[in-house]
């Protein structure tokens, strides 16, 4: 009967491991979701069970009474067990999402601590960016890493200037001013900065786009290359 007990529990224990899914290595191996599907706590609660009910089965009477009472006691071992390496690899991404999160923030105060010594030197009254920083070639999608950046500027705005409207001006060098795909790029480009800007708090009758069009560029920076600002940004106030 003893035996029967513990084949039986044996068997449930590998039905109940072959219905969850379970990685190879629940320590080790991240599972992707914001709840990490409660991998670990699902895994230490199966394996607890079973070999819970395999050692109950055999310390007990005939009638197998000691199966049940040490599935519970491992499922609940097991749960507690497997909660914990949740835990322990939930605050390992979190501490990993701040870590990348610092770096960027890093790489912008890098960025505006430049341009604004810049500014100091070349144009002292104007707030001026080559489109590089947040654009790549002709393209009118601000690059991943340089939306930081304009959430950065965006809230550095709000901040110094709260009740002041702001024009976001954008700027590229043709041979053709009137050309309508130069007018497309630069109104694109604003727009796409502007929304940054609305999206970080600053009131949308506050914030204005322009698209200019020049034949030279708008800065020459004698530091950098003299192509750098044929396309730029710029943050003007109005009031």
């Amino acid at each position: 009967m003893r035996f029967r007990c513990t084949f039986v529990f044996g068997l449930f224990f590998l039905l109940m491991t072959g219905c969850f899914p379970v990685p190879n290595n629940p320590i080790d191996v991240p599972v992707p979701g914001p709840d990490k599907q409660a991998a670990g706590t699902w895994y230490g609660a199966i394996m607890g069970a079973g070999s819970g009910a395999v050692t109950g089965a055999q310390l007990s009477a005939g009638a197998g009474p000691g199966a049940w009472v040490g599935a519970g006691l491992g499922a609940v071992w097991g749960m507690f067990s497997g909660l914990g390496v949740d835990l322990l690899e939930e605050d390992r991404l979190r501490r990993e999402g701040e870590i990348a999160r610092a770096r960027e923030l890093i790489w912008v105060q890098e960025v505006l601590a430049e341009q604004y010594a810049r500014r100091i030197e070349l144009h002292p009254n104007r707030d001026l960016y080559p489109a590089d920083l947040f654009f790549d070639g002709d393209s009118t999608k601000l690059r991943d890493e340089s939306v930081v950046l304009v959430e950065e500027m965006a809230r550095m705005t709000k901040q110094s200037r709260p009740w002041s409207r702001v024009v976001i001006a954008s700027y590229v060098t043709v041979e053709d001013p009137s050309s309508a795909y130069a007018t497309h790029l630069t109104q694109r480009r604003a727009e796409e900065i502007a929304l940054v800007f609305v999206r970080e708090g600053i009131e949308p009758r506050r914030v204005l786009t322009q698209a200019v069009s020049l034949a030279e560029p708008i800065l020459i920076d004698p530091y950098d290359s003299k192509s750098r600002y044929r396309q730029a940004i710029e943050l003007i106030s109005l009031d």
